[in-house]
């Protein structure tokens, strides 16, 4: 029912406690595709009972060089009618899948997001909580979808790569479905956790910001007034959010 795509760095052995996060779930249909970005570590060494859990599926070591690339090459080896994402950083709360595919038949969905919880260095917590509803102008505005709580309806958008960026083709990827469907429905209840590495990409505000401006112009295809209407939108709703 439900493919989760997870790319895996070399060495990240925080991926033992995503990959407990996903088999702890009260949902049980789904499938776990590990995507191990480069060819010197095998994270099975990690994982222990987990690699004969036949619904987790590792792939081979490949040099993908961008967690876009991986998570599409899980994307290509995915059965599930849904698609779901979980970074090896981050944490599901055992009620995610549940709550959120029931939620996705009831509303008739095939997009679908939740709040989630931002953990940053030094035991900060920030909550992070998606309007009820989006529609392509209303993310424009700012992507307001976390990645590790997105879900999407395979059946009805097809298998949807994400776009070969360096930075922001998560948001690139929503605003594609977007394209194809009215609204992505956003639940208020906190699902997820992400763990915020002060190292990761998008810790850098000014290079973040500029991968925005160049994605809303090569993906999205604003003009250089519109994409930089936007990205000054996306400033300011960040700094409201705190």
């Amino acid at each position: 029912m439900v493919s989760v795509l997870m790319p895996c760095r070399a060495g990240q052995e925080s991926v033992v406690d995503a990959v407990a996060s996903v088999r702890a779930q009260s949902f049980e249909d789904w499938e776990l595709v590990i995507a191990q970005d480069g060819t010197i570590d095998d994270v099975t060494r990690y994982l222990g009972n987990a690699i004969y859990d036949p619904r987790v599926k590792i792939l081979d070591p490949v040099a993908y060089g961008s967690a876009a690339r991986a998570r599409n090459g899980a994307l290509a080896r995915a059965q599930g009618r849904l698609v779901a994402f979980l970074d090896a950083d981050d944490l599901w709360l055992p009620e995610k899948l549940d709550k959120q595919v029931t939620e996705m038949r009831r509303r008739k969905t095939a997009f679908c997001c939740s709040a989630y919880f931002v953990e940053k260095l030094g035991g900060k917590t920030i909550r992070r909580t998606p309007p009820e509803t989006m529609t392509l102008q209303t993310l424009l505005r700012g992507n307001r979808v976390g990645c590790l709580t997105a879900i999407y309806d395979a059946r009805q958008l097809g298998k949807q790569p994400m776009p070969d960026i360096k930075m922001r083709h998560d948001y690139a990827l929503w605003l594609r479905l977007l394209s194809q469907t009215e609204t992505c429905v956003g639940l208020p209840e906190v699902l997820a956790v992400h763990r915020r590495n002060p190292g990761s990409l998008s810790s850098n505000a000014f290079e973040a910001t500029a991968a925005t401006w160049s994605m809303l112009r090569t993906e999205a295809g604003l003009g250089y007034l519109g994409a930089g209407k936007t990205v000054l939108s996306h400033s300011i709703g960040r700094l409201m959010r705190g």
